[in-house]
């Protein structure tokens, strides 16, 4: 569900609650991912930092070259590859490392494994995992985050925002699922000859609306109604029982006619009550459950219609 409405006063920045890698004065990353076996992303050697003059090791070298992408700082030698990962993993903040080797590499973990592991090497990327499942989740560190800013693939939007850090192990795993969910429905856009353009995530609407809406408090409240219906539509949003819902997830997307529109997205979770329901599905917004979740959520849904209207996860 998205984490908040238009009236949430926190600041959609979360670096000051971001957990950040352990570095010693060597500069060196410490991942949190824990575990076993060869090749696995879960026991990662410590991190070197690799300039721009060294030559690639070559275990880390295949049949596609990489390429130089300097910053500010330094440069990188990453394959295209692994730049598309980065701006995936930075677009949805955490993603789930078998969602990735599933949607990035069509089902090639030994790639995904080989890039994912340069990429920490470098200090691009951190990892966690999550107990008791044993979950790893991917997250950009804030050299990664730099990195993608400066040095974006042709296929991403300028306006595209990219996040760094892990937050609490809940949020990490509403990312994660936002990350199928946009799979999920690209792959409807797609198929439809359509193309996405953009990723928004609901604290990047969240951040900006509220910034509008900080100057409207001191208004009569009839006024207050007004402006806050203007700031609403100003973002393609409603207003629904005075308050301003946001999605979970935004794609900006060309049709097929080559017109330039959007889609909101909210992913329904077992905890959602009906009101909650009610207010997504008035809002417009396109709803999706996982089939466990969907079974769990029918008592709550009082009108059948909205139930017939939510997309399987």
């Amino acid at each position: 569900m998205s984490r908040y409405d238009g009236d949430d006063p926190r600041d959609e920045s979360r670096d000051s609650t971001v957990r950040r890698p352990a570095e010693s004065s060597g500069g060196q990353h410490t991942s949190d991912a824990r575990g076993q076996g060869e090749g696995s992303l879960h026991d990662q050697p410590p991190q070197r930092e690799i300039r721009a003059q060294e030559q690639t090791p070559p275990s880390l070298r295949n049949a596609e070259p990489r390429e130089p992408n300097p910053t500010r700082e330094r440069a990188y030698d990453l394959r295209d590859s692994e730049v598309q990962t980065l701006a995936d993993i930075g677009a949805f903040r955490a993603i789930k490392t078998e969602d990735l080797v599933q949607h990035r590499y069509a089902g090639d973990a030994r790639q995904a494994r080989r890039d994912l592991k340069h990429l920490v090497e470098q200090g691009l990327v951190q990892t966690r995992t999550t107990y008791t499942e044993r979950n790893v989740y991917v997250g950009l560190t804030r050299k990664g985050r730099r990195h993608i800013e400066h040095s974006r693939p042709a296929n991403t939007a300028s306006r595209q925002v990219f996040y760094h850090g892990f937050v609490k192990r809940r949020e990490a795993r509403h990312d994660a699922a936002i990350y199928r969910l946009y799979q999920r429905e690209k792959q409807r856009i797609t198929q439809a000859g359509g193309k996405v353009n953009r990723v928004i995530l609901d604290f990047e609407l969240k951040g900006s609306i509220n910034r509008e809406l900080a100057n409207i408090h001191d208004l009569p409240a009839a006024e207050q109604l007004a402006r806050r219906q203007e700031i609403a539509e100003a973002h393609g949003l409603t207003v629904v029982s005075g308050k301003i819902p946001l999605p979970d997830l935004r794609l900006e997307y060309e049709t097929p006619d080559q017109e330039q529109t959007k889609i909101d997205l909210e992913l329904l979770s077992g905890e959602y009550r009906k009101g909650q329901i009610a207010e997504k599905a008035r809002a417009g917004f396109t709803l999706y459950a996982s089939a466990e979740d969907a079974v769990r959520l029918r008592p709550a849904i009082a009108d059948p219609e909205i139930m017939q209207d939510i997309l399987s996860l």
